[in-house]
């Protein structure tokens, strides 16, 4: 299995790493999506503020023991919405989150390569309720500089660090995606 990593936004002035920065603070782990399997039934896509993951120590027992024991190759327990999380991404990596602080929201969610660019990215649309409360949600995480996790049926799709705050409610999603992977990932998305 494999997973997106970066999570890019506004006008295409991101790269990989985080939210409207270039920095190289984590690794470059992305791989094209496998999202052949989270067809349905689908569950909204959740976007949730990263507390921790394992790349690091834990910052409580409480963590360390969310993380000890799981298991990321075994299917995601489901949890509401409001309640915290913990969940891997396709790469195996541990994730604790906050309860979710949008739940769906999403406009329209398309596959395409942008113009002067040659890598697909899937490019979402957040509705006005939403991208009024991503604008305020990276406006928080932008000083603080924390990670916000796209969480799709129950695991991470990408968890960027967020650098600067954004108002315009569309996002995009790029990390070796083929046209196939890219379109598949716009689907579920879509449907969420």
């Amino acid at each position: 299995m494999t997973r997106v990593r970066p999570l890019l936004a506004g006008v295409l002035a991101v790269c990989l790493g985080g939210l409207a920065g270039c920095g190289d603070d984590e690794p470059d782990r992305a791989e094209a999506p496998d999202v052949s399997s989270s067809v349905a039934p689908a569950s909204p896509v959740e976007l949730r503020v990263v507390l921790a993951t394992d790349l690091e120590p834990p910052p409580d027992s409480q963590v360390l023991q969310q993380f000890d024991n799981l298991d990321c190759d075994a299917a995601p327990a489901e949890v509401a919405a409001d309640e915290p999380l913990a969940t891997c991404d396709d790469a195996g990596v541990k994730y604790s989150l906050e309860p979710a602080r949008i739940v769906g929201g999403i406009e329209s969610a398309s596959a395409g390569i942008p113009e002067g660019k040659e890598a697909w990215v899937v490019t979402l649309d957040l509705d006005a309720e939403a991208t009024r409360t991503f604008a305020d949600l990276t406006a928080e995480l932008a000083v603080s500089r924390l990670q916000v996790a796209v969480v799709v049926d129950g695991r991470v799709v990408t968890a960027p660090l967020v650098q600067a705050p954004i108002a315009d409610g569309r996002l995009q999603i790029a990390a070796d995606l083929t046209e196939e992977s890219a379109t598949a990932l716009a689907d579920r998305l879509a449907q969420g």
